[in-house]
């Protein structure tokens, strides 16, 4: 059987920072796409394109599309990765190649190829590239850019622990490959050190989608199912009772800084399940009882990635791009203040780590205790400098009060008047929830519950558009008497519309955890009102539909004309006052429309 490639033009100029690294040929169209960040050398020959017969057990030196596999570089649960040479110019890629003997497994093929598919989507620096996919005698496979640098596990291994300043610029890189799939809807749900690839130039890329999820494709994956390395495994991810969602890749990268800072997971046990359970249950332990010098602004970020509620990491890997980049000029600022105001008389510092000889220190105390009786000038006199340092200690105890509930609200806000969701959600995040945590009865405690009502509206419509676009049905009663009003109301029955917002409203005027659906009734009956239409005749508008509905069926229009019969009977079944209506939608569907 001939192979079947997918042609990627667009990624063979692969998107990486400008050098004046050579680069392959471009592959001619007839081929799969497939290139290399870094050839072998600048001028590589083409190796023969002639089909080489394969060992017994082995892919080595087996020529799968354009490539020939030179040698197997690592096995997981969704193929086998090989380094191979592409045989137009020499180039080195690295192949995904999925085994036959699980080819079989329209699941795993599905999963293979939305592995490929979501790599397609993923364009940026920190993550491995794509170059393109195909089949071939039945096994799938796909090339990607060949890192030679090995994986961050690997250094791991070699270094045990990892210098603060380094696990910063490694956690900056990450979160900007996970905001880029974030941006595009992927969770990557494995996120781990194995995943993260060294390149030359010394920066991670991100790599493994191979059990990430695509919020804009079709599940893969049960309801309920558990998935991921369990060392990394964020809570939600195992009791499977809150939905999967950025938060969830947070949370892993937490464990991989805390594993870099510290030179373990933050959770071991005996037992996978000891494991899980901790995750669940347990804090970790604080990172400076382990490495004293790291900054304890470093230690807040690590332990807010690793919170178990989802609601109280940060909001997204922007955030936690802009929070490392904060522990860098926190430090440095505050080792700059600490610096001159320690310094002395412009005298050089002495370093204890190198005395041992109790004799000559006691000499070496004399002599500063002598220089201090000297005058200077008054910068340089202990008092001062004493003086200075009570002062920004009062500065730094002001800075870290808590805002006012007045200050909490003028931050939030301008952010909840914009029509960014995502700027809604900073101000619940970052000042809302704490004013209404401390000030439940304050001056702005009833403006503060209408902002987070607002947000809450928007994430359960965009929840119930979701659901209707995947085809499922409605998660809860709530769910289902509000599309019950909505439908109504799109069908132009705008009196069952009200009638049914207005049912909605009284029914779950008792149950906060709906509070969400009451609210939009309310908006939508708002809406309803103030349109007018009061003395429309319901009959009439379902007749209308009927008559609009024969017309449409007779004219080819049959999908139309389906819909409109569909929704009838689904509004009006039931109710005595419609029965020849339903009757004669019913008979629509059958095909008899003349009974």
């Amino acid at each position: 059987m001939p192979a079947s490639h997918v042609e990627e033009p667009a990624l063979l100029r692969p998107n990486r920072p400008a050098k004046p690294t050579p680069r392959p040929e471009r592959i001619p169209k007839s081929t799969t796409s497939a290139c290399v960040t870094q050839p072998t050398a600048p001028k590589s020959q083409p190796v023969a394109a002639k089909k080489i017969s394969r060992g017994a057990g082995s892919d080595i030196h087996r020529l799968i599309g354009p490539f020939l596999i030179e040698k197997k570089l690592g096995v997981g649960g969704m193929g086998i990765v090989y380094k191979a040479n592409y045989t137009k110019n020499g180039a080195e890629v690295a192949v995904k190649v999925l085994p036959l003997v699980l080819s079989a497994n329209k699941k795993l093929v599905d999963r293979f190829n939305r592995e490929m598919a979501i790599l397609k989507k993923l364009k940026h620096p920190r993550i491995v590239q794509f170059y393109g996919g195909g089949e071939q005698d039945g096994q799938h496979f796909y090339a990607m850019e060949f890192i030679d640098g090995g994986t961050l596990a690997e250094l791991l291994q070699e270094k045990g622990r990892l210098p603060w300043q380094q696990v910063i610029e490694f956690g900056v890189q990450i979160a900007e490959a996970l905001e880029h799939a974030h941006d595009h809807g992927i969770v990557h749900r494995d996120l781990k050190p194995a995943n993260l690839f060294l390149g030359q130039d010394g920066k991670l890329r991100l790599g493994d989608f191979g059990i990430a999820r695509d919020s804009d494709a079709t599940a893969l994956t049960a309801a309920g199912s558990t998935v991921g390395t369990q060392a990394y495994m964020a809570p939600e991810q195992i009791t499977g009772k809150q939905l999967i969602s950025n938060k969830t890749d947070l949370y892993a990268l937490g464990c991989v800084m805390f594993e870099m800072l510290t030179g373990r997971v933050p959770f071991k046990g005996a037992a996978s399940m000891e494991v899980l359970l901790k995750h669940i249950n347990e804090a970790p332990a604080k990172i400076r009882t382990e490495v004293m010098d790291c900054p304890v602004f470093l230690e807040q970020v690590v332990l807010q990635l690793l919170e178990k509620s989802p609601d109280k990491r940060p909001h997204d890997a922007l955030m936690v791009q802009i929070a490392l980049e904060e522990v860098i000029e926190r430090v440095a600022a505050k080792t700059s203040t600490m610096t001159q105001m320690t310094a002395g008389a412009g005298q050089t510092a002495i370093d204890m780590s190198q005395l041992s000889d109790p004799a000559q220190l006691k000499k070496l105390l004399g002599k500063k205790k002598k220089k201090r009786k000297a005058t200077g000038p008054i910068w340089e006199r202990g008092w001062f400098l004493a003086s200075c340092l009570a002062v920004m200690l009062g500065g730094v105890a002001w800075s870290l009060m808590p805002p006012s509930e007045e200050k909490l609200f003028a931050h939030a806000l301008p952010l909840m008047q914009t029509d960014d969701p995502v700027k809604w959600q900073e101000a619940n995040d970052r000042y809302l929830k704490s004013l209404l945590e401390r000030f439940p009865n304050g001056q702005h405690a009833d403006e503060a519950r209408d902002l987070i009502d607002k947000l809450e509206m928007h994430r359960t419509e965009r929840g119930i558009e979701t659901r209707l676009r995947l085809g499922q049905d409605p998660k809860h009663e709530a769910e289902r008497l509000f599309l019950q009003a909505r439908e109504l109301e799109r069908f132009g029955d705008y009196l069952s519309a009200r009638e049914q917002y207005r049912a909605l409203i009284d029914l779950l005027k008792d149950r906060e955890q709906d509070r969400s659906y009451r609210n939009l009734a309310k908006q939508q009956l708002a809406v309803l009102e103030n349109a007018g239409d009061g003395n429309v005749d319901r009959k009439q508008i379902v007749n209308d539909a009927l008559k609009n509905a024969r017309e449409q069926f007779l004219g080819g229009k049959t999908h139309a004309a389906e819909e409109t019969w569909r929704s009838i009977i689904k509004l009006y079944d039931g109710k005595a006052e419609f029965a020849e209506e339903v009757t004669e939608a019913r008979a629509g569907r059958a095909g008899r429309l003349n009974e």
